[in-house]
């Protein structure tokens, strides 16, 4: 009998610990749009008309786990519909890459979403460049430039190496540095981020992405335009 009861309490226990987990869920999802889908395209740009020029170029640096890829897409059409022409995702693995497809559908889905009804076209009239960057990206890409320079050097495909040629043997950061990294986590690191498109690049750091809203994203732009630039000292 008091084995019966042990187990009908065990059974209530986590079928109370099931549904609070349910609401639990319901209830993020629900602060998640609430947080989200009251903004759109419109009101992102009355809130940075002022601001300044937008930078060309962003990097979202991304150094947590298990981040679903709807909130992964949210700063990335914030960046597209404020102008921003290049835009790269960097996360140390390169797992991003491995869900391009996955980030591509959210994305055109999320920008319809965002952008349906606007008064306000948004600033992007191009398609932005979008590159997935790894910590492949520094040392290993260093050297696969090298192994190239050599063998068209060997084969007299260029006659001398120029810093404008050199450029151009990158996988990513051809001739394009990033103006301003937005690094997700807790982390104080550059986590292997390449180091040479990144001397004059400024660098804000948000505590996560997860439900990130516009007023986080918002945030980090006028930290970035508070901030002495320091190109040409």
């Amino acid at each position: 009998m008091m084995y019966e009861g042990f187990l009908f309490v065990i059974h209530l226990f986590l079928h109370t610990y099931c549904q609070l987990q349910v609401a639990a869920q319901f209830f993020l999802n629900l602060l998640r749009w609430w947080r989200v889908n009251k903004w759109n395209a419109d009101i992102l740009l009355s809130q940075t008309k002022t601001l300044g020029k937008m930078p060309g170029h962003v990097s979202l640096m991304f150094l947590e786990e298990d981040i679903p890829v709807q909130d992964i897409v949210k700063p990335i059409v914030w960046c597209i519909c404020l102008g921003v022409t290049t835009i790269s995702l960097y996360d140390y693995y390169g797992r991003l890459r491995s869900k391009k497809i996955e980030i591509d559908n959210e994305l055109r889905e999320y920008y319809s979403d965002f952008t349906k009804n606007c008064k306000s076209s948004p600033k992007q009239q191009i398609s932005p460049k979008i590159q997935f960057v790894s910590v492949e990206n520094g040392r290993t890409d260093l050297v696969h430039a090298a192994r190239d320079i050599t063998q068209d050097l060997l084969n007299g495909v260029v006659k001398e190496i120029t810093k404008v040629n050199y450029q151009s043997y990158h996988k990513v950061f051809c001739n394009d540095h990033p103006d301003l990294i937005i690094k997700f986590g807790t982390l104080t690191t550059l986590a292997g981020y390449p180091p040479w498109p990144v001397h004059l690049t400024e660098i804000i750091s948000l505590p996560t992405c997860l439900m990130i809203s516009p007023y986080n994203f918002l945030d980090s732009l006028n930290r970035y335009f508070k901030i002495e630039k320091r190109v040409g000292k």
